[in-house]
């Protein structure tokens, strides 16, 4: 896979971060991942706010500001010979000079940028995805708020491990209340008797940037949707159900453990698709006319 990284200014093909790092010993740290469309980042603006947001969550500072990182980014895929990009944002809290769980007063951060090729084109998948709803559980939100994006990402891991352990692709998780909350890396979407309905922030998700691009189409096309607490028993009467992320953008569900979806991808998850695509297009329109 073509890739190349940018650490604090030093654009390379492979970067290397000190074993002293903490994002490296702790996962003490803060990322984004955001794709480009047409060779032009989306929704760079709105990641970069929820990375402040989770910075401010962990007690970090963020020393660059918006465009300086926005320039590092555009720099690096500058000098990428493809044309789409997985590009990874990544501030861990510095490197230490000794191995302590206090972090040093005088740390500076570290701004990790990595950018790899993804095709220019995104199709939405026609077969659709296993899930499962493992036994584990969500991290809580007293313990480490899913609503931060953190370098810690082992509670995600484990979940996506024993669901491929069932033979599904990926795991609903359910807080310690039997709410669903998402997926390992994605929000979770269903539509029942025509309303898009999607878990509310407050039983333990990370809000979603392509889940933000989701709720504005949803209110231009006038497609009734809530936000709602779902219960494991409420996905056996969902017709449609898909998966938002920043990357593979919307990805249908064709089964959830044993309940096969009666429509897989179903006429609303093909409609919100179209409409994404459309928000891309205009966006990477604007930034041309700029």
């Amino acid at each position: 896979m073509p890739l190349l990284t940018n650490l604090n200014g030093h654009i390379s093909q492979t970067a290397q971060v000190s074993v002293l790092d903490r994002g490296f010993l702790y996962g003490d740290s803060v990322y984004e991942v955001v794709r480009t469309f047409r060779s032009r980042h989306f929704g760079l603006k709105e990641h970069l706010d929820r990375l402040r947001q989770s910075a401010a969550y962990l007690y970090m500072d963020v020393p660059w500001t918006d465009s300086e990182i926005q320039a590092e980014v555009e720099k690096t895929l500058a000098q990428a010979d493809w044309s789409d990009s997985y590009v990874r944002i990544v501030v861990s809290r510095g490197t230490e000079s000794t191995i302590s769980l206090q972090p040093s007063a005088a740390l500076q951060p570290n701004l990790l940028i990595v950018i790899s090729s993804i095709p220019p084109e995104p199709e939405m998948s026609q077969t659709g995805l296993h899930l499962v709803i493992p036994e584990r559980l969500r991290n809580s939100k007293q313990a480490l708020d899913p609503a931060a994006k953190t370098g810690n990402y082992l509670n995600n891991i484990l979940a996506l491990l024993e669901a491929q352990q069932m033979g599904a692709d990926d795991a609903l998780l359910l807080n310690d209340r039997g709410e669903i909350t998402e997926a390992t890396t994605s929000n979770l979407w269903i539509v029942r008797d025509g309303t898009v309905q999607t878990p509310p922030v407050e039983v333990g998700i990370l809000q979603g940037i392509t889940r933000t691009f989701l709720m504005q189409a949803l209110h231009q096309h006038n497609i009734p949707h809530q936000e709602i607490v779902l219960r494991p028993a409420d996905l056996d009467s969902a017709q449609e159900a898909f998966l938002s992320s920043s990357v593979r953008l919307l990805m249908p569900v064709r089964q959830i453990n044993d309940f096969v979806l009666p429509s897989c991808p179903g006429p609303l998850t093909q409609l919100l698709w179209q409409a994404l695509i459309q928000q891309m297009e205009q966006h990477s329109t604007a930034a041309q006319v700029k």
